[in-house]
């Protein structure tokens, strides 16, 4: 199947379906990011293919700026750099997950512009290493996000680019380019691109007799179906 129809079927399964066709194939634990990673808000899930951005600490001390000119020239050269990972999104998002290695640092990289920006794109979702802000708009405007930190801080003065399209480390895994990154209420898994259609193959399993099994329940219950238990 080509990627998009891999993405389609991915989407339609829990990320509890995903990591027991992990454990499946012996792959337990692995791709599991730590539980720091949670969404902005309940109800977020989205998976894509990963676009990886790395941003290290400024080695350098941010301008006493004395006018607003001064402050706009300085924050727009310092953007120009960080933000170098969004000419790869300009590009083309649909489908894919932003990843970002800031190491914890409470830096917000992410927010309500350019999570707009990024919305209009296509863009699935942002998975970060790091801090997002501007966190009560983001919820208005539906941004989806999974961070480890909140923050009001900015990444200006304190971080710089440090690569795209490079494996990075994101909350205890390692993501490379084109893996695939799922979200849901339950956290972040990634499931190496090569094994994708053979863990699809045990989730869809694992998910169908699930449902069958809760749909006796809900009868036993008397309880209506939901959305939920739309093969059962």
């Amino acid at each position: 199947m080509n990627d998009h129809e891999l993405i389609e079927k991915i989407r339609a399964r829990r990320l509890a379906d995903l990591g027991d066709g992990m454990d499946a194939l012996g792959l337990v634990n692995q791709g599991t990011m730590a539980d720091t990673m949670r969404p902005i808000r309940a109800g977020i899930k989205f998976a894509g293919f990963a676009y990886t951005v790395k941003l290290i600490p400024t080695q350098k001390s941010a301008k006493v700026c004395g006018s607003i000119e001064e402050y706009s020239r300085e924050l727009s050269d310092w953007c120009s750099d960080t933000y170098t990972f969004m000419g790869g999104l300009k590009k083309g998002a649909k489908d894919m997950v932003c990843v970002i290695d800031m190491g914890g640092y409470a830096g917000g990289v992410w927010g309500s512009e350019n999570g707009l920006s990024t919305k209009k794109m296509g863009l699935e979702g942002a998975v970060i290493d790091g801090a997002c802000r501007d966190s009560y708009e983001c919820n208005l405007e539906g941004v989806n996000v999974f961070c480890t930190r909140r923050t009001f801080n900015h990444v200006y003065g304190r971080l710089v680019n440090g690569g795209v399209n490079i494996p990075v480390q994101c909350a205890g895994v390692t993501v490379h380019p084109g893996d695939v990154v799922c979200a849901d209420d339950d956290g972040i898994l990634v499931i190496p691109r090569a094994r994708a259609e053979e863990v699809l193959k045990f989730a869809e399993y694992v998910h169908v007799n699930d449902q069958k099994t809760r749909a006796g329940h809900y009868r036993d219950l008397g309880m209506a179906k939901d959305a939920t238990l739309k093969e059962a």
